[in-house]
């Protein structure tokens, strides 16, 4: 498999697996855990296998380990959503979709909006097709909202991190952020991290007018169109009555 060209502060590498973009900080504590393991498997397998390892829910389960030398990375398969997910998988013809995801994770840190990273991306091939996972920086003590909500948080912790979110949803409105999938799993929430607010999975990220006010109502409209699914499927610990007050908690002035 020839190496995709790798987008800017990330380098291509030939695996035995496949290939590779790696920033160049990572790229030996990466391969030398995977070469100790089995560099043949996927690195999700051989970060599942790690003695350490965490699972993680989202769109497929993901998993996370301390890499010596690079700290704790967690390792995340990409599967397609919606109908076209029931018909390719996790199947891609390229790297198109990651290189978004690369480019776009790098637009929104220096926007200063909290995304974690792309330390790595794998690819595995597949006939024509192409196996693609991305390996970022596990952010520390932390839980997706549909998590904390499910825990039934009280109201002041509640208002504490729905402070932080609106913040973060104030700054997507004036930079022209909007994220398509804003669902509930892609706004991580940590209790110890200087940045208590983080937005997951941002390949399809679109970069807009600043404060353009369409922005701000797609970004809130996705996401209570989440929580409101969440709470029919019954993984929420809200039901969708309690959800439209707590709604009203998390943006109490529209």
């Amino acid at each position: 498999m020839t190496p995709f060209a790798a987008p800017p502060g990330l380098i291509s590498r030939r695996l035995a697996a496949g290939t590779g973009w790696f920033r160049p900080s990572v790229e030996k504590p990466i391969r030398s855990f995977w070469q100790k393991t089995n560099p043949g498997l996927r690195f999700s397998e051989v970060v599942r296998r790690s003695s350490e390892s965490q699972r993680h829910p989202g769109r497929t389960w993901v998993y996370s380990a301390p890499i010596p030398g690079a700290g704790t990375l967690v390792v995340r398969p990409c599967v397609h959503g919606g109908v076209w997910g029931r018909i390719a998988g996790d199947l891609y013809l390229g790297p198109d979709r990651v290189r978004r995801e690369v480019l776009a994770a790098q637009r929104l840190a220096r926007m200063k909006i909290p995304t974690p990273p792309v330390e790595a991306v794998l690819f595995y091939p597949a006939g024509p097709f192409t196996r693609i996972e991305v390996v970022t920086r596990l952010i520390p003590a932390s839980r997706d909202l549909v998590a904390f909500l499910s825990s039934r948080p009280g109201p002041a912790e509640r208002q504490r991190l729905f402070s932080s979110i609106r913040k973060l949803f104030a700054q997507l409105h004036r930079q022209g952020v909007g994220h398509p999938d804003l669902n509930a799993r892609n706004i991580l929430l940590s209790t110890s991290d200087p940045s208590p607010v983080w937005l997951l999975d941002v390949d399809g990220v679109c970069f807009e007018s600043p404060s353009h006010p369409s922005v701000d109502t797609a970004n809130r409209n996705r996401l209570l169109r989440s929580l409101l699914k969440r709470a029919r499927l019954g993984d929420l610990g809200w039901s969708e009555p309690e959800v439209a007050k707590l709604w009203k908690e998390l943006f109490p002035h529209r």
